[in-house]
């Protein structure tokens, strides 16, 4: 049965990548989408089929990727057995699948985790081995999937690098292992296939398969698609929906061991743990403390030193990790990836940065209390990452990405650019939303947006397929809903509250292309009454919907699909998602006694079952 999952998650890891393909080819939709649609065709096309090998293929999916392909598999799988298409023998000896044990270890920099799950299905054991790297926006670069004995697994983890790089295995609880890897692999999926070439090649294969593991998803031994989390991703995703789905699960570690995951919505803005003004005052302080320190002191520029300190303390934030949360992994993609490409630096500031950067580094071993192993793993690494560096500040791609992104500035002033336009985006970044409001209304008044178009005739009886994320969630909480799309705005905001189970007790707005609409007059908010959904969007469109305006509950609104209305279908509905309803008030009483730790599609469709017609 592991075969046949590794053969459907490769299937879906194929489609994957294929959108993601067509998207670096210039394609406008949204990679996920372009796979999301095509698992759904390729489906139905299954689903029409009366042979065995539909069937097989069908029961195989089955059991593997996001929560609605198993779903819509599965269903279109029952219909083919109904129709008396014989069944696959391994699809009789499935059983239960447990998880058996959980371990995690890292680097000693926190850059690279590696989490262990075993699990055991008809009294064999199975293991799934994930390289988390949290040392960019990629998520996960590397998952190893095989036949292998519980009681290997602690030998197991300790060969998945030299002696003494990696921390003694952490044990984690159920819940735990998914709160991690739930962040990971939802980063990677929105990133896009791993890139990891700044990763070293964490797990040595030979090593591994001297300990047990049998990896019986592999056709050929000679390359890593084992290995490829492109390949493997969707299983992961399946083995992630056993695991009890508890946000408030923890880390299983204590508060020295504990690595804070950062990651980015699907829109790819940075997700921050704390708000901006929090974030630029930590900024200042981690700062400050450098700046004291002899290193720094040494330096014959302080203000290069300080340039660079805010620099690398923003970036770490707006990561959500620590400000001083660097390792040589997470420093040479920050060097690489971003100051190679959006940094100009001057010719006399490029030579003295390799002394700055070299204090900033054992200050961050000892702002973390790393002790002196770090700062011998700091010297020995340093010179080749500022090497990288070098060469890629100077590598013809990257001097011409800085001549004409319009997202560049030079290094001098970092600190203090104040175009009118960056002035304006800082104060509205940090107003509060009765001020943004009136920002927006002044906006309008001196560009006015175009009235909606009328109704069209052809979107009645169509629905539109929406996915609501709320933004800045860690993990992501997300709903797909299907909503008729002559729903006026008003029924969109009854169905978002009851989708998330928001108590409607706030102000809120959509801001879409044609301004923004609710029930806000001293703002400027049109009628939400007025315009339908058909008027303000089409698929592919992503507007925003802003609920509580001293919380600033904020969401995105995307269009996926529109689709014809289903004869003998209710509507609104939900059909999928990701997290449990969220607390609306977190120190509020009444909420501390929510039950609801998973995502529950049927106790959504009940709170939705009010609004139908």
């Amino acid at each position: 049965m592991l075969v046949a999952e590794m053969w459907a998650s490769r299937l879906l890891g194929q489609i994957w990548v294929t959108g993601w393909a067509d998207d670096a080819a210039g394609d406008t939709h949204d990679p996920n989408d372009v796979m999301e649609n095509q698992v759904e065709t390729f489906i139905h096309y299954l689903a029409g089929q009366s042979s065995a090998v539909a069937l097989t293929i069908l029961r195989a999916l089955a059991l593997v990727g996001e929560d609605w392909m198993r779903d819509l598999a599965t269903v279109a799988a029952r219909g083919l057995a109904g129709r008396g298409v014989p069944e696959p023998a391994w699809a009789a000896h499935s059983g239960t699948t447990e998880l058996i044990d959980a371990l995690s270890t890292t680097d000693m920099f926190g850059d690279v985790e590696v989490i262990t799950l075993v699990f055991r299905r008809a009294a064999i054991d199975h293991v799934v081995v994930v390289f988390v790297d949290h040392a960019s926006l990629a998520g996960i670069f590397k998952i190893m999937v095989g036949e292998m004995a519980a009681s290997n697994l602690t030998t197991l983890v300790t060969t998945f690098g030299p002696a003494g790089s990696l921390s003694d295995p952490i044990s984690l609880t159920a819940a735990q292992a998914r709160a991690r890897l739930d962040d990971a692999l939802d980063r990677m999926l929105d990133h896009g296939p791993p890139e990891a070439d700044y990763l070293p090649d964490a797990a040595d294969r030979d090593g591994v398969a001297q300990h047990g593991v049998d990896d019986r998803g592999s056709e050929d031994d000679e390359d890593d698609e084992d290995d490829d989390p492109a390949g493997t991703w969707a299983l992961l995703r399946a083995r992630l929906d056993l695991l009890p789905d508890d946000a408030l699960a923890g880390t299983g570690a204590s508060d020295a061991d504990m690595i804070v995951i950062g990651g980015s919505d699907v829109n790819g803005s940075d997700l921050d743990l704390v708000d901006d003004g929090a974030d630029r005052a930590e900024a200042g302080r981690v700062v400050t403390r450098f700046l004291a320190t002899d290193r720094a002191k040494a330096l014959p520029d302080r203000d290069v030193a300080r340039i660079w300190a805010r620099m690398a303390a923003d970036w770490a934030l707006d990561l959500g990790r620590a400000a001083q949360h660097y390792g040589p992994l997470s420093l040479g993609y920050f060097l690489i990836t971003e100051v190679s490409q959006h940094i100009t630096i001057g010719d006399d500031d490029l030579a003295l940065l390799p002394a700055v950067i070299r204090a900033w580094a054992h200050f961050t071993a000892d702002a973390r209390g790393l002790g002196a192993i770090a700062h011998q793993q700091w010297d020995e690494q340093l010179a080749d990452v500022l090497d990288q560096f070098t060469s890629a500040y100077k590598e013809p791609g990257a001097v011409e990405h800085r001549a004409t992104c319009a997202d560049v500035i030079a290094f001098r002033l970092y600190e203090t650019e104040t175009s009118s336009e960056a002035l304006f985006d800082r104060l509205y970044a940090s107003a509060p939303a009765l001020i943004r409001g009136q920002l927006d209304a002044a906006r309008l008044a001196l560009d006015p947006l175009p009235p909606p178009p009328p109704p069209a005739a052809a979107a009645a009886g169509t629905v539109y397929r929406v996915k609501v994320l709320l933004r800045g969630s860690k993990p992501p909480i997300w709903r797909r809903l299907e909503i008729s799309s002559m729903s006026t705005l008003t029924d969109l905001h009854k169905v978002i509250q009851a989708a998330f189970d928001w108590n409607g007790d706030h102000l809120w707005v959509f801001t879409t292309d044609y301004g923004q609409f609710g029930y806000s007059s001293d703002l400027g908010d049109q009628d939400p009454d007025s315009v339908t959904l058909a008027q303000i969007a089409t698929e592919g469109t992503t507007f925003r919907y802003l609920f509580d305006f001293g919380d600033n509950l904020d969401h995105n609104v995307i269009v996926e699909r529109t689709l014809l209305a289903a004869a003998g279908t209710a509507y609104p509905r939900c059909v999928g998602g990701r997290q449990p309803d969220p607390a609306l008030y977190y120190f509020d009483d009444d909420d501390e006694g929510r039950t609801d730790a998973v995502f529950d599609k049927e106790l959504i469709n009940a709170r939705l079952a009010r609004l139908q017609t």
